[in-house]
């Protein structure tokens, strides 16, 4: 049996008071019944938080292994990392081998007497999820989503996320390389578990109540993609189980026989799933309070329109 760990949006470090004290309290709940294979789904922990979260967790004695997120990748002007890109391509994965973690942008890993590969990538989002209701509903809605504004405030990819990309551009550049790394494990004859930060599946987003607000329209909108959603739905026998994160909202679905979960931790509160392979039993853990997120999701805010701005 492998014992799997599955974490997402540790937003690790001091600013974050409660967070920083439910990343340690989970760290130490791995320590004490340490897995197999841990797997942190991105938004780790932006700038110089990433390294110190890998840090935190290098002692842990078990296989180790990333996927980033928005945040990890957000960059300012002049930053000696370089852009988001060479970021994410290079600086990440420099620093994942030095804190020996395994980078599954880069590479699946494999249990070849198991038959089981876990597949990953941040994902990204291209418009797709939110484009037919917004043009429908909302005058002005590529101008929003060029420019990523809400009813209030921006979402702060447009600020720190800088590369020579669009968001169409890349989304279709990294669901290609993702493509190209589910199909090798496919041929190959291994199940898949799939890991991203960015949901695959729109099942995997908050739940909203129709009408939807102008902001519920547009999180859809920068939270995935119909590229690899229709990937992952083509291949539901070979893919039993996709984690992501990215929302701060837990959430499960069911497609026939894969299970998709977000792991739903917030900036104040963690949360840890576990799964036992091949017998799919799965347990979940919260740590922190995680009562202080009951008003979420909202009827005029979705859930991530109730983090500060300069969060997200």
């Amino acid at each position: 049996m492998i014992k799997i760990a599955v974490t997402a949006d540790l937003h690790f470090g001091t600013r974050h008071t409660s967070g920083y004290q439910a990343t340690l309290d989970l760290y130490s709940d791995l320590a004490d019944n340490t897995p197999d294979i841990l797997i942190l789904a991105g938004d780790i922990g932006a700038g110089e938080e990433f390294e110190r979260c890998l840090s935190l967790f290098q002692a842990l004695e078990c296989q180790k292994l990333v996927v980033p997120g928005n945040h990890d990748i957000w960059v300012r002007q002049g930053d000696e990392r370089g852009d988001s890109f060479q970021v994410y391509d290079r600086y990440i994965p420099e620093l994942c081998d030095r804190y020996g973690f395994h980078y599954l942008d880069h590479a699946p890993y494999l249990f070849s007497h198991e038959g089981l590969a876990i597949i990953g990538s941040m994902n990204w989002y291209d418009g797709s999820w939110g484009a037919e209701q917004l043009r429908l509903r909302v005058p002005d809605w590529q101008e929003r989503l060029s420019s990523k504004r809400f009813s209030r405030g921006m979402h702060n990819d447009a600020n720190f996320i800088r590369w020579d990309f669009t968001d169409q551009t890349f989304c279709e550049w990294i669901v290609r390389r993702f493509e190209g790394q589910l199909n090798r494990a496919l041929d190959a004859g291994y199940q898949s578990l799939v890991v991203t930060h960015h949901p695959p599946l729109q099942e995997l987003m908050y739940p909203t109540a129709e009408p939807r607000t102008l902001d519920e329209l547009l999180w859809p909108a920068f939270s995935g993609n119909l590229q690899l959603e229709e990937l992952s739905k083509k291949n539901l026998s070979s893919i039993p189980f996709v984690f992501c994160g990215h929302t701060h909202y837990a959430r499960k679905c069911q497609l026939e026989s894969l299970q998709g979960i977000n792991v739903g931790g917030d900036y104040h509160f963690k949360r840890l799933v576990r799964l036992n392979w091949p017998t799919g039993e799965l347990s979940e853990q919260t740590f922190g309070d995680a009562a202080l997120n009951k008003k979420r999701p909202g009827r005029s805010h979705s859930p991530k329109s109730q983090v500060p701005l300069e969060n997200r």
